[in-house]
């Protein structure tokens, strides 16, 4: 099925067991790449099966943690790791579209990844939205999808109103957004 999807199902290569153990403890100073700010500003609890999970996580170039449940859009959320090759693929796409459209958030939550390789990937992608940091795939594992990447699309009340599994094509992302502006 994994193939199917177009996804990754994990990690795999050099990485052992213990490069996905904790949570990370320092955060990576990498430049361009935005803060956290505003990430959690408003926003629903998180009791609703259309949510994403109640689960802080913390950012990638910063100290502070994130509830993802309080989440509120209009917003595209993205489901990457630096190993998966249809993430590394989609990503620059990615970038593009949070440049035209300030008026959506994106938000990456990197998956069971190794810090190091996140920021270099999002540096040569071109990356700058705001990026958090699942170690333990909590938000993967709610979606029920066995694999990456995934992108959701997150209404002004927090909830998922869409979602592509697999690499993401230009017309999927538009749908996407499309979704989004509907509930204006």
């Amino acid at each position: 099925m994994a193939a199917l999807l177009g996804g990754c199902g994990g990690p795999s290569g050099d990485y052992a067991a213990e490069d996905f153990a904790a949570p990370p403890v320092e955060p990576i100073a990498l430049q361009g790449l935005d803060d956290c700010t505003g990430l959690e500003d408003e926003g629903s609890t998180g009791d609703g099966s259309d949510r994403l999970p109640q689960v802080e996580l913390p950012c990638l170039n910063e100290t502070r943690r994130v509830d993802v449940s309080r989440l509120a859009g209009p917003a595209v959320v993205n489901l990457w790791a630096s190993w998966c090759g249809p993430c590394r693929k989609e990503m620059p796409m990615l970038a593009k579209a949070a440049r035209r459209h300030p008026e959506v958030q994106f938000v990456g939550i990197n998956t069971q990844d190794r810090q190091e390789a996140a920021a270099d990937l999002l540096t040569q992608t071109g990356v700058s939205y705001s990026q958090l940091v699942d170690v333990d795939a909590v938000v993967l594992d709610d979606t029920r999808v066995p694999g990456l990447p995934v992108t959701l699309a997150v209404d002004a009340e927090g909830r998922v109103v869409d979602r592509v599994i697999g690499e993401l094509s230009s017309s999927e992302l538009a749908t996407l957004l499309d979704s989004l502006s509907q509930g204006e």
